[in-house]
C-alpha cells in the first residue's frame, strides 16, 4: 500500500499524470526516512524540511506534520511494518508516501568503514535554484554513485565549483581533525554567522540540512566536542583523522578509505564510533 494525494491505494493501481511537472522536469522534493520499532526519527524536521524547499522552490505542500504522523502510522499498519525506510515526495501536483521493508547497510562497512571516491568530473553549483534541497533532480548523483561502486567505493565525495567540499551523493560529511570536528556548512548556517560569512572563501553553499547531520551537531555539542564549519579542501580531506558520512538510512558511516587513500588508522576512529553509538541511542 502507498499513500498518494490523501489515500491509501495498492501500490500496482498507485499512477501519477503523465503531465506531471516532477516528471517532465524534477520539479520536486523528497525525504528519505527510517522508522524504527514503528517510529519514524525526527518526522517533524523532515516534514519541515520539504515544507522549507516547497516554499523556496515554489512547489505546493498543505500537509500539516500532525496529518502525517498520523498517515505514516497508518501506512506501516497497512503493510505489516515497523522497520522501514519511507520516502515522502512531493511534485508540483501530486503527494506521496512510500514505506518498503528496511535493509541496512552491511555490518561489516560499519566495523571496517567504507571507502569513498573523490568526483572529478562533476562540480556542484551553490548559485543553482536546486542548491541545500533535495529535489527529484538527482540523475546526476546517481551517477557518480553507481561510477564510485565501479570503482568499488561506496559513495562518491562532490566539491563545489570552488573545489571545496560539500557533500556525498546520498549523504553529509564530517571530519575530525585533533579532536574537533569539522563539516561544511549550510547556507542557513552561512547566512547566520557573520564571522563565518567572512572566513569562508565561497558565499553559498550545497550542504543539505541534513536531519541525520543536525543530530550529529547535537550530539557533538553534549559531549563538549567542539564543532567547526569550514571549506574543506581535498588536502584536508585527506589529512583528518577520521572522516563519516551521514543520512537517515546509514546513520554514521565510517569511511577509512579515500580511494587509495588511507584515512587515520584504516580503521573507524574513537569519536566516529562514539557519536554512532550516541545516534544510536537517541532513536532509541
Amino acid at each position: 500500500m502507498v499513500w498518494l494525494n490523501g489515500k491509501f491505494v495498492d501500490d500496482a493501481e498507485a499512477s501519477l499524470p503523465l503531465r506531471d511537472p516532477g516528471l517532465l522536469h524534477g520539479a520536486g522534493v523528497f525525504t528519505t526516512m527510517q522508522a524504527i520499532a514503528g517510529n519514524v526519527f525526527r518526522l517533524e524536521q523532515h516534514s519541515q524540511r520539504i515544507r522549507d524547499s516547497s516554499q523556496l522552490l515554489s512547489i505546493p505542500f498543505t500537509f500539516t506534520d500532525q496529518a502525517l504522523v498520523a498517515v505514516v502510522k497508518e501506512l506501516l499498519e497497512k503493510n505489516n511494518l515497523s522497520e522501514a525506510r519511507l520516502r515522502l515526495t512531493v511534485t508540483a501536483e501530486n503527494c506521496f508516501l512510500t514505506a518498503t521493508k528496511f535493509h541496512p547497510y552491511p555490518q561489516e562497512l560499519y566495523e571496517k568503514g567504507m571507502t569513498a571516491a573523490l568526483l572529478d568530473d562533476q562540480k556542484l553549483n551553490p548559485w543553482d535554484t536546486q542548491a541545500g534541497h533535495k529535489t527529484l533532480n538527482y540523475m546526476s548523483r546517481i551517477a557518480a554513485l553507481r561510477s564510485a561502486q565501479h570503482m568499488s567505493c561506496g559513495e562518491a565525495l562532490w566539491f563545489n565549483i570552488y573545489n571545496y567540499l560539500q557533500s556525498g551523493s546520498i549523504s553529509n560529511v564530517f571530519l575530525v581533525k585533533n579532536g574537533r570536528l569539522v563539516t561544511p556548512p549550510t547556507q542557513a548556517e552561512i547566512d547566520g554567522d557573520q564571522n563565518l560569512r567572512e572566513r569562508l572563501p565561497y558565499a553559498r553553499s550545497n550542504v543539505l540540512p541534513g536531519i541525520t547531520r543536525q543530530a550529529i551537531l547535537e550530539i557533538a555539542g553534549s559531549q563538549s566536542v567542539e564543532v567547526e564549519f569550514a571549506a574543506i579542501n581535498v588536502e584536508q580531506l585527506l589529512n583528518a583523522d577520521e572522516v563519516f558520512l551521514t543520512n537517515s538510512i546509514m546513520n554514521v558511516m565510517p569511511v577509512t578509505r579515500i580511494e587509495r587513500s588511507v584515512v587515520g588508522n584504516d580503521k573507524p576512529g574513537e569519536i566516529t564510533l562514539r557519536f554512532s553509538q550516541a545516534l544510536n541511542q537517541m532513536q532509541h
